[in-house]
């Protein structure tokens, strides 16, 4: 059922590709954004979240950062910095980060895949970051950060990226410790092939991108009401998707670390885990089975085994180990209703080294830890297809794409 189709991706020249593609950042407001911006004038930053440089330039400053955004993408196009597939494209991208091998998809998805939920969600998403997006794309046209989207793997499908990833890649280089590869397809036989093949699938889910799929499709919606000669073809019809297989994709959990107890001593924060968990003395590390838990508090770790009565639900929501430990402790021992909000809880990657997560409560910066087993993707899928949502912070998701390798224009 997902619609997909070939797009005329804008890709850096092949010299410039180092300095053009961009790690991205958890916020561009950095230290670390500035002196790119500064030293580097061909990275893709430029297009994201430009230097006002201008004093006089009109209107708000959302209004300048786009107009000043789509001047850097315009020269980056119009100099070869950038540069336009001749014929359109389904391109097979490649990561190696940290020895693991990922290999996906990359194309465009028609927004009425999202309208109709054709292509699946599990997150809430916030009318305020939408609306960011919305005029970004709007105002600049560039769709460059595509959605992770992941599917039932398809033996057809894997065969075909794997006779196209038998031959050289087009784009290939090192970055940030991370090892990508580009391949393109543009002959008509294999395009039309795999447009067929994702056709017939049941469906897919949005791993990632929740809030750039939701832009896209409202913003696509705007311009078919102000196109009175619109016809469907549009590219604003289409937003940039990377599709991995469920065996492709990895996915790692969120810890929580919370300030203080909420009042109680940690002997009373002990006892009353112990109504709802079986817990036992326990070395640093991750938990190794659903429902566990790893508890660091005052110099020592804990292993927390979830009693039945904790996940006994038929809610696939309810189920999940963020849910319990939400539900169960968070909540009602230490007064966090709203995890979204409250200042006293911090996330933390998985990435993140169990030792660092430690050295946070060590050093005094936070009380208690909760190291969590990764949440997997049949849990996903199934909240996916009940049509419910997962808690905030339930997944993280790798591949993280780097931003400029291939650029879908929407105008």
């Amino acid at each position: 059922m997902p619609k997909i189709k070939a797009f005329r991706g804008w890709r850096p020249a092949p010299d410039k590709v180092l300095e053009v593609v961009i790690k991205p950042f958890d916020t561009f407001y950095t230290a670390k954004a500035r002196t790119i911006l500064l030293s580097n004038p061909y990275s893709f930053l430029h297009t994201i979240e430009p230097l006002i440089d201008n004093p006089y330039m009109r209107g708000s400053r959302e209004e300048i950062i786009f107009k000043k955004a789509k001047e850097h993408f315009d020269e980056f196009t119009e100099n070869g910095v950038l540069v336009q597939d001749p014929e359109p494209a389904i391109y097979i991208y490649r990561t190696i980060n940290r020895g693991v091998t990922q290999t996906g998809i990359w194309t465009c998805t028609a927004l009425d895949d999202y309208l109709d939920n054709t292509l699946k969600k599990h997150e809430y998403t916030r009318a305020d970051r939408e609306k960011d997006l919305i005029e970004y794309l709007q105002n600049t046209g560039i769709d460059a950060n595509p959605v992770l989207v992941t599917y039932m793997p398809k033996p057809e499908i894997a065969e075909i990226i794997t006779r196209a990833t038998a031959h050289p890649p087009h784009t290939h280089f090192l970055a940030d410790g991370q090892e990508h590869f580009l391949w393109k397809l543009d002959d008509e036989q294999t395009i039309q092939q795999l447009v067929g093949l994702f056709a017939g699938l049941p469906g897919s889910y949005i791993a990632d991108g929740h809030h750039r799929a939701a832009a896209s499709s409202l913003s696509g919606i705007e311009r078919r009401k102000n196109n009175l000669r619109h016809r469907g073809n549009e590219e604003y019809n289409y937003f940039s998707t990377l599709y991995f297989s469920t065996d492709q994709l990895i996915i790692f959990e969120f810890q929580r670390l919370v300030k203080d107890l909420n009042g109680l001593s940690e002997e009373e924060f002990i006892r009353k885990l112990e109504a709802h968990f079986e817990l036992k003395p326990s070395d640093a590390g991750k938990p190794t089975s659903l429902h566990q838990f790893k508890l660091y508090l005052k110099d020592r770790w804990y292993e927390l085994n979830a009693k039945p009565h904790t996940f006994d639900q038929k809610n696939p929501v309810q189920r999940l180990d963020v849910s319990i430990l939400q539900d169960y402790v968070l909540e009602p021992m230490l007064g966090i209703s709203n995890p979204r909000t409250d200042q006293r809880i911090r996330f933390v990657g998985g990435v993140v080294p169990v030792e660092d997560v430690q050295g946070m409560v060590d050093q005094g910066e936070m009380k208690v830890a909760f190291v969590l087993h990764p949440t997997s993707i049949e849990e996903l899928i199934e909240v996916a297809d009940s049509g419910n949502v997962m808690p905030p912070k339930s997944t993280w998701f790798e591949p993280k794409l780097h931003c400029g390798l291939v650029v879908h224009q929407v105008d």
